[in-house]
């Protein structure tokens, strides 16, 4: 076995490869010039995931479509302590199934490599953060209903501070738990790199399109714009998660000051305003931007962040063009 080895942290050479590479991949990872790629971790591992995943097909059959790669490793630039974070897309299996499949994933991957290890969630605030790792197309339906309930209401008063406290007179849950469901809905599937069952993208994609329609139309008593801004607060959640380096370590990169610090901001605030409804994620996604930008300027003299934004934050319907259309 190949001795593979991740770094304990971030350089300034990682950090830069990155930035590059993400202005021309939606996903460094996929970048043939990533060195992980070069001296074939990435491959290894893929080619764990597809034994993995042909082995759960056999199993489970049809009610088992895929395995995705989310987060740092898709990224491209994976550090030692890193988890692998997975999704995997199923039809109507319970729990106890699922438990399986993450549980065999977890320890095929250890069994061949000892730096891959499964993300089991993270302490934040004190509070145990469960990974999304499974996303059923069964529950598709019952999910956007439940977020779409009084969704109108929401968006009619944007103003509204409290917005957490806003009942759900029907199904007795809070606004931001209902955007929280929706991320475990088929919005998140965009923004996975697809591994085990690439060739069934059009069916997921299909699926989707009866419950959140491509292009949006009016379902129902919700309007075309109440949709279209569903969409539009999601998926900039995950442009923000994705296009910029999701750790504030960065910072030790750059030392900025007051005016920096308002002039991107500014900028940052403009680009992701439509996030306000998840102040966490919001406000760490402006963060990042700020420093994301300001080592851009210190290492290119440039800043590529708000181009790569924009050029990797087409509409939601682009998007599932774009994933359909591409080789891997």
């Amino acid at each position: 076995m190949k001795d593979f080895k991740l770094p304990k942290k971030t350089t300034e050479e990682i950090f830069r490869f990155y930035l590059q590479s993400s202005t021309h991949f939606r996903f460094p990872y996929f970048d043939p010039e990533n060195p992980y790629r070069k001296n074939g971790l990435f491959t290894h591992l893929e080619d764990t995931l597809m034994e993995a995943g042909e082995k759960l097909h056999e199993c489970y059959g049809k009610n088992f479509i895929s395995i995705n790669l989310r987060g740092s490793w898709l990224r491209g630039i994976p550090l030692e302590d890193d988890d692998i974070d997975l999704l995997f897309i199923v039809r109507g299996l319970p729990q106890e199934v699922r438990k399986h499949i993450l549980e065999y994933c977890r320890t095929i991957l250890r069994k061949k490599h000892q730096i891959y290890k499964v993300c089991e969630g993270k302490i934040e605030g004190g509070v145990k953060v469960e990974p999304i790792n499974f996303f059923d197309l069964e529950k598709t339906a019952f999910i956007l209903k439940s977020f779409m309930y009084g969704l109108d209401h929401f968006l009619r008063d944007e103003a509204r501070k409290d917005r957490n406290g806003f009942q759900d007179s029907f199904f007795g849950s809070k606004m931001k738990e209902k955007l929280l469901d929706f991320l475990k809905s088929g919005i998140l599937i965009p923004y996975v790199g697809w591994i085990y069952g690439k060739w069934k993208k059009k069916e997921v994609f299909g699926e989707l399109a009866r419950l959140l329609p491509v292009p949006t139309k009016p379902v129902g008593i919700y309007s075309e714009h109440e949709i279209s801004a569903t969409k539009e607060i999601l998926r900039k959640v995950f442009i923000a998660r994705n296009l910029i380096y999701p750790s504030q370590k960065i910072q030790h990169f750059v030392d900025l000051s007051i005016t920096d610090a308002r002039i991107f901001m500014n900028e940052a605030l403009e680009l992701y305003r439509s996030l306000e409804p998840l102040e966490s994620i919001h406000s760490r996604a402006v963060l990042n931007y700020i420093y994301t930008a300001e080592i851009e300027l210190k290492l290119f003299g440039k800043r590529l962040i708000k181009d790569r934004v924009e050029r990797f934050a087409g509409n939601y319907n682009n998007l599932v063009h774009y994933i359909l259309n591409l080789p891997f």
